[in-house]
């Protein structure tokens, strides 16, 4: 079994540098762009059940992505909450708190902020819940449309980085791959991009 990973296109939080969580934050016309440039990634690639986020960016992008195909909505591939700190920035946020929040931030776990922000820990369990159920699935290729995040969660988690937040690049629009194969994950392919200059028909190599 392969499980296709893919980022959402530049939403509106990305492109002003604001925190957005569960939020209906809409793709910026740039995201509507970049999911259009990454469907020919995946165009020849045979999907058996097609996954998304029930965020509003992520299946914004799975429509331009997958016109007319039928999605199943999954909140597990949901971004980590930090809905209560929706529309702030960076700074605004080290203005509340100037010590604890960069801590935070480095740790991609917001839970010390006592904003019913959604811990590492739980985050990674949500992670590895995800690959479970996929694993369980009567599938040969799976995709799931989702966010930077928990795609790099999932991919530390298979990867056994105790970090749920690792130091990878995961642009927008970005396709990853894993590979479940005798009982174990693998990572196939990272952060594949139009700019790489891959075409559906590599991913087979």
């Amino acid at each position: 079994m392969e499980l296709y990973l893919i980022r959402h296109g530049e939403s509106e939080g990305n492109r002003f540098g604001t925190h957005n969580g569960w939020a209906p934050t809409p793709l910026t016309e740039k995201g509507r762009q970049q999911a259009g440039q990454t469907k020919p990634l995946v165009e020849g690639v045979r999907f058996d059940r097609i996954l998304v986020s029930d965020v509003l960016r992520a299946w914004q992008t799975a429509n331009i992505i997958f016109p007319g195909a039928e999605f199943v909505f999954c909140p597990l591939i949901r971004e980590m909450n930090n809905t209560a700190m929706r529309g702030k920035t960076y700074q605004d946020m080290v203005e509340l708190f100037p010590d604890l929040y960069p801590e935070c931030l480095d740790r991609f776990d917001y839970s010390p902020l006592g904003w019913d922000c959604e811990s590492g820990r739980r985050f990674t369990a949500r992670a590895a819940g995800f690959l479970d159920m996929v694993a369980r699935l009567d599938c040969e290729r799976v995709c799931a449309v989702c966010h930077a995040g928990i795609i790099k969660a999932i991919c530390a988690y298979v990867l056994g980085i105790p970090d749920h937040n690792p130091p990878m690049s995961c642009s927008n629009a970005s396709v990853s791959v894993l590979r479940f194969k005798n009982g174990r994950w693998s990572l196939k392919a990272w952060n594949i991009t139009p700019a790489a200059g891959e075409a559906s028909s590599n991913w087979n190599a």
